[in-house]
């Protein structure tokens, strides 16, 4: 059996969205078929999901109907709809338009680092600076104790705070909870939404957060190497609250059950929606908490739980901050560099290793993340800067800056819907 091809006849009004929201959803999970890591989450019907996956759909097939359904969408009239239905006819043309360009690229497509970046994320890749880092390691040098050459020292302090393992459960678990509470004063969290924490060895990487739907998610933390305490808050904020467990849960909520936006039911991994994710859940501890907020409950909480002197709290939360900037621009420049041959695979592992500070088997499993998610990189840098421009581009209020957050977790917002021009609305 062959899916016959969708034709988008007489869409012209808004219920047509409909159809075109369910064929999108079942082109996403064709695509999963070829692309393992493609569907990050899918919490829709399972009825829609067991038709689909009926039927195996080439790449190049599936590029062919989201063509189609572009050109559905160009035949509605934005201007004939209502405010939120014209919302979402912008964002199925962004979300469309990411899917025909992952499709051509499994299909054979090539594409340049930067161009990929805009078809499947909605950004531009960083302008080429060779000294861009040279900042940030002025910044670890100058506070890093010890002496001789700058990666040894760093690996060297951060692994002094490294948290036992039979005191982990315990330090994760008043993470997670003191971010929920705070999380919690501001954004409307479903009823019933909840996160089982793990634990596990023999994966790639640090933490992983599983969205189950129904508000669950299963977040898994890697104890292959030595965990340290600044990860703590960053896990539970990234991940959890107000992270990617609450943009998925609200959006399931807000979105599919409330509105029955089926479209919003699957999570591409290749899309402008995960730049916008991976911004919001990278600022996602700068919103729960104040530097000061974050040190003290370090300092008095999280510390002791771990048996860890906490005099070192501000001097490590310093180092983190600074390393986090480090580590994702510097992600994105190399991811380039290499994806674009302009540097060798020996080169690109140097880089990692000597300029972002990474432990070799750290930098290697990053090498390998950059040549199977390739232009991905680019939505932890220039995701972060759009909503952190967006969120307190004018110094609002604290209650102005809660209220741009919680439009980019629970409306249908893109890269594009985030440029600052003027006071964001």
């Amino acid at each position: 059996m062959e899916p016959s091809t969708y034709t988008g006849e007489n869409a012209a009004e808004s219920r047509d969205m409909d159809a075109v929201a369910r064929f999108y959803v079942k082109c996403v999970l064709w695509l999963g078929v070829h692309d393992s890591t493609f569907v990050d989450a899918y919490f829709g019907p399972s009825a829609v999901r067991e038709e689909a996956l009926t039927v195996t759909v080439t790449p190049d097939r599936i590029a062919g109907y989201a063509g189609d359904l572009l050109a559905t969408l160009d035949r509605i009239d934005p201007d004939r709809l209502e405010g939120a239905e014209r919302t979402r006819h912008a964002y199925l043309r962004g979300m469309v338009r990411a899917l025909e360009a992952r499709a051509g690229i499994f299909a054979g497509m090539s594409l340049t680092f930067g161009a990929e970046a805009e078809a499947l994320f909605g950004v531009s890749a960083p302008d080429d600076d060779p000294a861009w880092y040279e900042e940030l390691h002025a910044t670890l040098d100058a506070n890093l104790p010890g002496s001789g050459d700058l990666p040894g020292r760093y690996r060297a302090f951060v692994e002094s705070f490294a948290v036992p393992s039979e005191r982990l459960e315990r330090v994760f678990a008043a993470a997670f909870a003191e971010s929920r509470r705070r999380i919690a004063e501001h954004l409307p969290l479903p009823v019933g939404e909840g996160i089982d924490l793990g634990y596990v060895t023999g994966e790639p990487w640090e933490v992983c957060n599983r969205y189950l739907g129904s508000g669950a998610s299963l977040i898994e933390v890697s104890t292959d190497r030595p965990v340290t305490i600044d990860r703590a808050l960053l896990y539970a904020c990234h991940e959890g609250y107000p992270g990617h467990h609450t943009m998925w849960a609200i959006r399931e909520a807000a979105l599919v059950r409330d509105r029955g936006w089926i479209e919003h039911s699957v999570v591409p991994l290749a899309s402008p929606l995960v730049t916008v994710g991976e911004g919001a859940a990278r600022l996602g501890i700068e919103i729960a908490f104040s530097r000061p907020d974050r040190v003290r409950f370090a300092e008095e909480v999280l510390f002791p739980l771990a048996g860890l002197d906490p005099a070192g709290a501000v001097l490590l939360d310093t180092i983190s901050t600074t390393a986090t900037d480090l580590l994702f621009s510097g992600n994105t420049r190399v991811a380039r560099e290499y994806l674009d041959g302009a540097i060798s695979r020996e080169d690109a592992y140097a880089r990692l290793r000597d300029v972002l500070l990474l432990a070799p088997e750290t930098a290697e499993t990053q090498l390998r993340f950059i040549e199977e998610f390739r232009a991905y990189p680019v939505v932890f840098s220039e995701g972060y800067r759009l909503v952190r421009d967006y969120v307190g581009a004018d110094g609002g209020s604290p209650a102005q800056r809660w209220e741009r957050f919680a439009r980019i977790l629970t409306e249908p917002v893109l890269p594009g819907d985030l440029i600052v021009s003027g006071t964001p609305g």
